[in-house]
């Protein structure tokens, strides 16, 4: 009987992984592209976390764990808008990054964009 129920547990972790490998990726939560690898956002900077302003608005499990998962583009064109300051101080949520008019028309314009296609990122100026 233990052979039996090891084998039935083999099985399931053989269809764990592959279902997986074939389950959809979560859209960025920026733009909302899918099917695109996402990287962690830490929404207060790490760089913060030391920092005795930072501490008192944030406990550390917030500044541990307070995570956005975004495509490589946004990630990168948040860290081009705005300083870690910034992201601490008041863009520490993706309700706040999604209001900023320079995001905005980023977002706008990348969400048109296919997954695979390599995305540089500049100031919004050009977008």
């Amino acid at each position: 009987m233990a052979k039996g129920k090891a084998k039935n547990n083999e099985d399931a972790a053989f269809w764990e992984a592959i279902l997986a490998e074939k389950a959809p990726s979560p859209p960025c939560e920026l733009c909302g592209r899918d099917e695109v690898e996402l990287t962690q956002h830490h929404l207060i900077p790490k760089s913060r976390h030391d920092k005795a302003r930072t501490k008192r608005e944030f406990s550390r499990d917030e500044m541990k764990n307070d995570i956005a998962m975004l495509c490589p583009a946004c990630h990168a064109q948040v860290h081009e808008v705005f300083s870690n300051q910034e992201l601490s101080s008041y863009y520490h949520t993706v309700e706040r990054l999604k209001e900023h008019t320079e995001m905005q028309k980023f977002i706008n314009w990348v969400k048109k964009r296919p997954a695979g296609q390599t995305i540089r990122v500049k100031s919004g100026k050009d977008f």
